[in-house]
């Protein structure tokens, strides 16, 4: 594997050195791959001026387009390459994060959508830095989830929680959005379908997400759904280059294969679709797991292809029962299903391009871990790529 910075002790230390702190100690944590780059994460070590030992994260984007504003700092590595970064939580590409990392602060937000949270809880849900972030909200009485993204995405999110509520699709209630890139979103019943899969019926579970995905397609939007990442295999393969030469050959290959039989294939009628389906989404009764309560995260959602769906959905399945199932018996069910997926669609050639794309971005996520757990999965999952493909 090769680093994501040529000398990320250098590029630490520089940074820190400008608001007068010292590097002691850092460790890589988390690797998101954008535009032309990466952002990479840090969990640092870092003396005050008090002489204080602090922890703090550090994300470093590669990426020579890369957004600044005020808290960002801009420098260069070894080779000369222009890079930027910020402490946790300033992300330039989420304004509004800082306003709801803190409590204090968090209860000043939630007044503006006519909720009282003094005395409010946070709870870091997801962070996918340059992206979004998902915080939990507990107050004396509810629970709410503030959703950051783009300023340009707010009203969009906000708008399609309301089409989808009218059309009866079971999503989070939305109270609002703000112009800065806030949404505010009230709790799902249920449980992720993740937690609770070998306890799932899964012919039944399959019935109830045939019919889920029937009543999104009915949505009335006005948006396109995220670009099918097929169309963008390409570069997945580039930046296994960069970032594990090890795979890269096989990667490059299995690019091509999946161009080839996506281009041959002609694209559907557009419906409603989800856009990101899988299975940490969507929401099952707990007390009777094989039935789906409800659909998170429809952010994505917007007129497009079914099959981007199909094959988002297998690639999940396959990643969670390498790596991700919170017990044995959860990865053996979770590869039956997998296989019971596949069985589906198997003489669709565009759901199985769709699928190795994403088992590719899915290998991509692990080889850049740099260690060898990463390395196996990643493996494993380009293997499954290629069963697919041939």
């Amino acid at each position: 594997m090769v680093p994501m910075l040529d000398n990320a002790a250098a590029v630490l230390m520089r940074l820190l050195a400008e608001s007068g702190r010292e590097l002691v100690d850092f460790a890589q944590k988390d690797v998101e791959p954008v535009n032309e780059g990466f952002i990479v994460g840090y969990s640092c070590g870092v003396r005050t001026r008090d002489d204080d030992i602090e922890r703090v994260t550090i994300y470093v984007n590669t990426s020579p387009s890369a957004p600044v504003d005020e808290h960002t700092v801009e420098l260069a590595d070894a080779a000369g390459r222009r890079l930027t970064a910020w402490v946790y939580p300033q992300d330039p590409s989420l304004p509004s994060l800082p306003a709801v990392s803190y409590p204090e602060a968090a209860g000043v937000v939630l007044a503006k959508f006519g909720i009282a949270a003094e005395g409010a809880s946070l709870r870091m849900e997801a962070y996918r830095p340059g992206k979004r972030a998902v915080l939990r909200v507990d107050t004396a009485t509810d629970s709410w989830f503030a959703k950051v993204v783009h300023p340009s995405l707010a009203a969009t999110i906000h708008e399609l929680h309301e089409r989808f509520l009218t059309a009866g699709v079971p999503v989070p209630r939305s109270l609002g959005f703000s112009e800065a890139g806030l949404v505010l979103l009230g709790e799902l019943p249920g449980v992720p379908a993740i937690d609770v899969f070998e306890s799932i019926d899964r012919a039944r579970f399959a019935r109830g997400l045939d019919e889920l995905t029937r009543h999104i397609a009915a949505v009335p939007v006005r948006v396109g759904a995220r670009e099918s990442l097929a169309r963008r295999v390409d570069w997945y393969a580039e930046r296994m280059e960069e970032t594990a030469p090890v795979f890269a050959r096989q990667t490059s290959r299995l690019a091509g294969l999946v161009r080839s039989r996506y281009e041959a294939t002609e694209l559907p009628r557009p419906v409603t679709i989800h856009g990101d389906l899988h299975l940490g989404q969507i929401f099952v009764d707990e007390q009777d797991p094989s039935r789906i309560t409800g659909i998170l995260d429809i952010d994505t959602a917007g007129l497009g292809d079914p099959a981007d769906d199909r094959g988002a959905l297998y690639g999940h399945v396959v990643v969670s029962s390498i790596e991700r199932a919170p017990s044995p018996a959860s990865a053996d069910a979770l590869a039956a299903f997998a296989d019971e997926l596949h069985a589906g669609w198997a003489d669709d050639a565009r759901v199985a391009a769709i699928a190795a794309t994403h088992l590719l971005g899915h290998a991509l996520a692990n080889a850049g871990r740099a260690d060898d757990r990463g390395a196996a999965s990643a493996q494993q999952l380009l293997e499954r790529a290629e069963v697919l493909l041939r």
